[in-house]
């Protein structure tokens, strides 16, 4: 006698709901902010101010930037400008030097010299610190790496340094700022 018992009101009402519900979350109205995009391709080191074009996008799907400073790299057109994309500075690396990326200290800004000790092998003979500029500093891909550099090496020492930093035998050291002292 199933056909003479009360219909499920109850759940058809439940499911009606849900299905509403599920309706107005994937329909409704989203909140639209405008993001800086590149125009055409930059080179690192050039200025980005007048290479951007502003989108809106969905909100929270990328981190503000405010479009102003220097290239950090190599920007395509159409790539939308990330916060490690840029520098305050401009970027003055030596003719002829050549640009590896290494991890770095937490206080390194581009700018900066740097010594990149390349730690011995089991007996092996230590080798004398590299010196280098740092071009320009991006947070690591990963989050508990820290922070990326691109260091510029001079290049009659650039092939040593890219051995040392594949074979990760490296440390970075990055000049100190003497703090002031008042008496």
């Amino acid at each position: 006698m199933l056909w003479l018992t009360r219909p499920p009101y109850l759940r058809w009402a439940m499911v009606g709901l849900l299905v509403v519900v599920s309706l107005w979350i994937e329909i409704r109205p989203t909140s639209q902010v405008s993001h800086p995009f590149i125009v055409h391709d930059l080179a690192r080191g050039e200025p980005v101010e007048g290479a951007l074009e502003w989108r809106d996008i969905p909100e929270d799907v990328l981190e503000p930037v405010y479009g102003i400073g220097f290239a950090d790299r190599d920007l395509p057109a159409g790539h939308p400008l990330l916060p490690g994309d840029t520098t305050d500075t401009p970027i003055e690396v030596p003719p002829g030097w050549w640009l590896l990326d290494v991890a770095v200290p937490a206080d390194t800004t581009a700018g900066m010299t740097v010594q990149l000790v390349i730690l011995p092998g089991l007996g092996d003979q230590p080798v004398a610190p590299i010196g280098g500029v740092v071009a320009g500093v991006r947070p690591s891909e990963y989050a508990n790496e820290g922070l990326i550099g691109s260091v510029a090496f001079p290049p009659d020492q650039a092939a040593t340094a890219a051995v040392a930093i594949a074979e990760d035998q490296v440390s970075v050291l990055i000049e100190a700022h003497p703090t002031r002292t008042t008496g």
